[in-house]
């Protein structure tokens, strides 16, 4: 990889980020699914650590060569915390249910719960890929519109109307369901 690129990626610019994207993207995709084992999971990993890459740690790298190996680590190292979480939560749900709920309770608080993020889910993949990246910056990541407006190259007024759009669409969705 050349090391322009890397200096484009060091300024934000989209086209870097891009091109970036479409070398290696596919690759941490498939680390984090080989981990996870669950596509859902996997594709909210990679998204969460490629804006992190993005966002926090391209500055970090010394070498436009270093990318992929840095890319994998990161994949490896979110998909391994991710994975050991989802063991923990599952062996806590298991074992330490409260005498006091009722076995029927539990499972069905835990069947709405499961129903209300598969139907999140389906609300936010009915968005489009941009609209998900920049409400993953502004909520996930705690980014405000004007940085995220940097970051994708337009005015933080056009990124407050894509956030009350997306949110609203997002409520809309929810209700329907």
């Amino acid at each position: 990889m050349p090391a322009e690129l890397l200096q484009r990626l060091r300024r934000r610019e989209p086209a870097a980020q891009s091109e970036l994207r479409e070398r290696y993207f596919a690759r941490t995709l498939a680390v984090c699914r080989h981990l996870l084992r669950d596509a859902v999971l996997a594709n909210e990993a990679a998204e969460d650590l490629w804006t992190d890459f993005l966002v926090a740690h391209v500055d970090q790298i010394e070498s436009p060569e270093a990318i992929p190996a840095y890319l994998r680590l990161m994949a490896v190292r979110r998909s391994s915390r991710l994975r050991d979480l989802r063991e923990r939560h599952d062996e806590l749900g298991e074992h330490h249910v409260d005498p006091a709920v009722s076995a029927e309770t539990a499972l069905a608080d835990e069947s709405e719960r499961r129903a209300q993020v598969n139907k999140l889910q389906g609300c936010l993949s009915g968005l489009h890929p941009r609209s998900r990246r920049i409400l993953r910056l502004r909520f996930h990541h705690g980014m405000t519109q004007e940085q995220i407006g940097d970051r994708f190259g337009i005015s933080k007024q056009y990124i407050g109307r894509v956030l009350a759009k997306c949110l609203a669409a997002l409520r809309q969705c929810l209700e329907e369901t």
